[in-house]
């Protein structure tokens, strides 16, 4: 096991939006032990019957977790690679990719994962999906950041964000393959992923076009 500890790149602007995220999602986090927020949660049954009626579920359910770990990781994977792509994208496109990625998560978790759903009521929550895009867009931005690892528990490495991110969405591949009936929701990632290489690409060619 991996953890990154920090990364090597200066933050170009103060990166508010994500502090701002960060912040109402361990709000939500807190809040979930006083209130119910079932209708915040993404319903696979209920998208595919009614979709309109499910579409705010499609970015509510990126601010909800399981639990303190599944909360502590999915931040601070946003804390250390949310801060660079924010200053990259801008806070306002940052936003609308950070929640983009989380619609696609969920999107390719219902039609791409037949497990999804089929022994249990298909509920999803969980900001993984929107980081796995932010993982995507950093990896192509900038593959030659280092980043301090925590590997095994014991060892602490500089690896270059292109090899952390690759390796990452490597073992969702490989656990999605090896566990398939495994509750997390790796097709969710890898689709959040793919979200993220596909819209950050389309963005970059748009700046070039344009001459920024």
């Amino acid at each position: 096991m991996f953890i990154p500890i920090k990364d090597t790149n200066p933050n170009l602007r103060k990166p508010l939006a994500t502090y701002s995220l960060i912040l109402v999602t361990i709000g939500v986090y807190l809040l979930q032990h006083f209130y119910r927020f079932d209708h915040f949660i993404f319903s696979k049954a209920l998208f595919l019957e009614n979709p309109l009626q499910a579409f705010p579920s499609l970015i509510t359910y990126q601010f909800l977790h399981g639990s303190w770990a599944h909360l502590f990781f999915n931040m601070l994977f946003l804390y250390i690679f949310g801060d660079n792509m924010e200053g990259s994208l801008g806070r306002r496109f940052f936003l609308f990719f950070y929640l983009s990625c989380g619609v696609g998560a969920a999107i390719s978790e219902v039609y791409l994962d037949p497990y999804f759903g089929a022994n249990n009521p298909g509920l999803l929550i969980g900001a993984s999906g929107s980081i796995s895009g932010i993982l995507a867009a950093y990896a192509i931005r900038y593959p030659r950041a280092k980043i301090l690892t925590w590997t095994l528990f014991v060892f602490f490495f500089k690896i270059r964000a292109a090899w952390f991110i690759g390796i990452w969405i490597a073992t969702q591949f490989l656990f999605e393959i090896l566990t398939p009936q495994d509750t997390t929701a790796y097709i969710a990632h890898i689709g959040g992923f793919v979200m993220g290489v596909v819209i950050y690409s389309v963005y970059h060619k748009y700046r070039l076009n344009r001459g920024f």
